[in-house]
């Protein structure tokens, strides 16, 4: 059943007669009346009251044009994104991420765009499903971590602070302190995601290779509330995300050059469709990075340690 039946039926609608409505189709009057007969026949029903000089839709055919209508928009629709496609053009990036990126670094710069750009989808996933989700229904992952995939195409954005956050009564608050090592941070209450987490998985391999342990671990899935937790007294939250609820911040001291942080990467399929247009945005997402969430990630540390 092809979809040109439905948009001579719509002709013939809006025209009311098969005259009209073929000059408007700009093709010949008996080849909107064969399309008519077929589309009825096919269907096995009556659209139009034939009797008299203009035809009048039957109550069958009534009920068919909302259907007719929504059909020929569709077709269009694919008609167009077809185009848009073979074109290498980008009108929808989907894009996966974990929902500290979303609210952090995703949103803020989807803020930045106009109704000229791409529409910005997020799917929001767990962090060890972001590349999963790229190979199979998104065309962009923004990824914490290390690039681990040699499938996908990989670029740098910026780095985040680990933060060690604890109540406004903790000692460390209390003494003014903005930085504690790793040796002080394990013998607190620890409240930390789980492994799945990237930011977990910095801070566990940092533990592993300073030779110590942990002495009181509490796991929590979700960011926010290891931060409420450590912010009403129950124990030290470390996470990557920005200060909230009063609590007292302190960077992690690795004994290295600079304190515990985490990369965030930008990950889609090399043989992308739209390479040239994806490129665009990443170069965008990437200035994006590399400088509002970038200094808005390490200025919300009381001593403001960056690189130089």
């Amino acid at each position: 059943m092809g979809i040109n039946r439905f948009r001579y039926f719509l002709a013939v609608v809006r025209t009311g007669t098969v005259t009209e409505a073929a000059q408007r189709l700009h093709v010949a009057q008996p080849a909107v009346s064969r399309q008519l007969r077929h589309l009825e026949t096919e269907l096995g029903l009556v659209l139009f009251d034939r009797t008299g000089p203009r035809l009048r839709l039957t109550s069958a055919g009534r009920q068919f044009v909302a259907v007719a209508e929504d059909l020929v928009s569709r077709a269009d629709r694919i008609d167009s994104v077809a185009r848009h496609m073979a074109r290498g053009e980008l009108s929808r990036v989907v894009v996966a991420a974990a929902q500290t990126t979303i609210n952090e670094v995703l949103a803020p710069f989807v803020a930045t765009l106009t109704p000229n750009d791409p529409f910005i989808s997020v799917r929001e996933v767990p962090a060890d499903q972001i590349q999963a989700t790229v190979h199979e229904q998104a065309d962009l992952g923004i990824a914490a971590g290390p690039a681990h995939d040699p499938m996908l195409a990989w670029r740098p954005l910026t780095d985040v602070p680990l933060r060690a956050y604890v109540s406004p009564t903790h000692q460390w608050a209390t003494h003014g302190r903005h930085t504690i090592t790793l040796a002080e941070l394990v013998t607190e209450k620890l409240l930390l995601l789980t492994r799945e987490h990237p930011a977990r998985t910095v801070l566990d391999q940092a533990v592993s290779t300073a030779g110590l342990t942990y002495t009181d671990v509490t796991q929590s899935s979700n960011a926010l509330m290891c931060q409420a937790l450590a912010v009403s007294g129950v124990g030290v939250g470390v996470v990557t995300d920005l200060p909230r609820f009063g609590g007292h911040p302190l960077l992690i001291d690795t004994a290295g050059p600079t304190p515990l942080r985490l990369q965030l990467r930008a990950c889609w399929p090399p043989d992308h469709y739209a390479a040239q247009a994806l490129t665009t945005i990443l170069d965008r997402l990437a200035e994006f990075a590399a400088t509002y969430v970038h200094d808005t990630a390490w200025q919300a540390s009381p001593d403001n340690h960056q690189d130089p």
